[in-house]
């Protein structure tokens, strides 16, 4: 039974025959990108990056992530519904960030107006690492489950990608490790199919909308774009978001549920007794708080300063985040001494929030991207699993986890965006 990549012991040329195959397969099968290339390689396609073999994950640590998705989903609803929350926990941040002001003035307008659609889509993607909690674990060693610690990165809220080629990538590596010679039990690699739930969610806001002459009138409004400063570049994009937010059309998301998916919010949500004002059962609590990873604010006060010393004395133990998404914005290392640096008693660093850095579980795969060298390597894993919600001030309508992925990326790789160039899609190996 499949246990670690690291025990598959194959020639170079039973590797090329199956690097070869499973590229192949990928462009068959919709596993693709463009190039990126210029000119007439503009519209030529290559495989999504990919890892070659499943990551291994443990049985209980993915059931653990799973599990925790509904609540989380109803969570991340409730805090967006909550405009005192959202007010208090944003005030210095829209003082100081001009996109995340830009949509809290739509999110006013829309509550002066008075709203039009009661009913919130949210489509997302919760962001885990596995904690290893033994530092003489050396990469692709298997590790016990109670030595690993699920710790949420991030909640998606806005544009989750990934859903629809997480199903493929299950079937690439079946036709892999089945190459390899490999035996693994059908558990070990589960049917996973993250777009069929998310389809579903969409069909069901429509359903919910209520009315089928939708050549009439638009019911869904589906957000793929609209996560970056770059894609406003003028006053008319904002106007048009305004005018979808005024508009009967149920949002996914809402711009209060892209608030909601701020940093800055999930920072806010570690506070004690922040949890408690959403969530009333005290084992749900516990086990959502549990996932959360250390993190500070850089508000420009006695809480801020203290934040600022400790990732002054030791960078390398931290992450800073700034309200985006996407990958590839976050600071590291001496970039975050040189912020600091600069912005030490200035009100920008409030755009900011501080997190500790997850020590990861490495593992050994072959990593099948441009750029990368194709041999057996150090990575580390990110695990996302997808939920569907909808719901009201005062209703909950849907509610449900619909599957999930892995992000794997060489260990010492800060940033772990796909779409970004950081990473490859992965699955897990149950154990």
């Amino acid at each position: 039974m499949a246990t670690s990549i690291k025990d598959v012991d194959l020639s170079d040329k039973r590797l090329q025959e199956i690097l070869s195959v499973a590229n192949d397969w990928a462009l068959c099968n919709g596993t693709s990108i463009k190039s990126g290339a210029n000119g007439v390689e503009a519209e030529k396609v290559l495989p999504a990056p990919y890892s070659l073999f499943p990551s291994v994950v443990p049985a209980p640590i993915l059931e653990h992530a799973k599990s925790t998705m509904t609540h989380f989903n109803r969570l991340m609803h409730k805090v967006s519904m909550d405009h005192e929350f959202l007010e208090q926990s944003l005030k210095n941040v829209i003082q100081v960030d001009p996109f995340m002001l830009s949509l809290w003035n739509v999110y006013c307008k829309v509550r002066e107006s008075g709203i039009k659609q009661p009913l919130h889509l949210g489509l997302f993607r919760n962001d885990f690492m596995l904690n290893c909690l033994d530092d003489s674990v050396s990469p692709g060693q298997i590790v016990s489950a109670d030595r690993l610690v699920l710790k949420q990165i991030e909640f998606n809220t806005i544009a989750t990608s990934g859903g629809g080629i997480a199903s493929q990538i299950t079937d690439l590596h079946r036709l892999s490790l089945g190459m390899a010679g490999k035996d693994f039990k059908p558990e070990q690699l589960p049917d996973n199919k993250p777009a069929v739930g998310l389809a579903d969610g969409l069909v069901k806001a429509w359903e919910l909308y209520g009315n089928p002459r939708d050549g009439d009138e638009v019911a869904l409004i589906y957000l793929r774009d609209g996560y970056t400063a770059e894609s406003h570049t003028s006053q008319k994009e904002w106007d048009a978001r305004l005018k979808c937010e005024l508009s009967r059309a149920i949002k996914c998301p809402s711009v209060q549920l892209q608030l909601a998916g701020a940093k800055k919010i999930q920072q806010e949500l570690t506070r004690p007794g922040a949890l408690e004002r959403f969530v009333s059962d005290p084992q749900v609590v516990n086990t959502l708080r549990d996932t959360f990873a250390d993190q500070y604010s850089l508000d420009l006060n006695q809480e801020g300063d203290a934040a600022v010393k400790l990732a002054l004395q030791s960078p390398e133990k931290f992450v800073l985040k700034p309200q985006r998404e996407g990958g590839g914005n976050n600071l590291y290392n001496d970039d975050i001494t040189n912020f600091f640096t600069e912005h030490n008693r200035s009100k920008e660093r409030s755009a900011y929030i501080l997190m500790e850095k997850i020590s990861s579980w490495q593992q050994k795969n072959y990593l099948v991207k441009p750029g990368v060298p194709f041999a057996l390597s150090d990575v580390v894993s990110e695990l996302g699993v997808y939920g569907v919600y909808i719901g009201s001030a005062d209703s909950e309508v849907v509610n449900f986890e619909c599957g999930h992925m892995l992000k794997t990326k060489i260990h010492g790789t800060n940033e772990a965006g796909i779409c970004a160039g950081f990473a490859v899609l992965d699955m897990p190996l149950v154990i």
